[in-house]
């Protein structure tokens, strides 16, 4: 599946440069860089078990289809909950660190990238 591998490198490139500017002190773009990063691999995962993703950039709606998609959306429910705040810094970060003047803190970004690569192992898990 071409589609799926490009969306999953894609994501992993994203995750790469979110990890490179946290490093720099660029913390708008690597929060940026991190929900790229989430938003594709979603995709990638939806991708490879119904041949198409939404074209939305929720996260928390993505999620919401995996959950379906892959039947287990008491697990994915439990997920989001656990982790609504981080999600919604994620959403947040798609907008507000291009457009506004928001600034994230070198911490919220390290909890963001903890939060992404636990949701890269969670749907590794589905």
């Amino acid at each position: 599946m071409v589609k799926a591998d490009f969306l999953k490198k894609r994501a992993e490139g994203f995750l790469r440069g979110a990890r490179y500017h946290l490093r720099e002190g660029d913390y708008n773009i690597a929060a940026f860089h991190l929900e790229q990063a989430c938003q594709l691999y979603l995709k990638y995962c939806l991708f490879m078990k119904i041949a198409d993703f939404p074209k939305t950039h929720s996260i928390q709606d993505l999620l919401s289809d995996i959950g379906k998609v892959y039947e287990k959306e008491k697990e994915v429910v439990k997920f989001q909950k656990e982790n609504i705040q981080l999600i919604s810094d994620l959403e947040q970060a798609y907008i507000t660190s291009r457009y506004f003047p928001v600034e994230f803190s070198k911490v919220q970004v390290q909890n963001m990238e903890k939060f992404v690569k636990n949701l890269f192992e969670f749907l590794r898990r589905l």
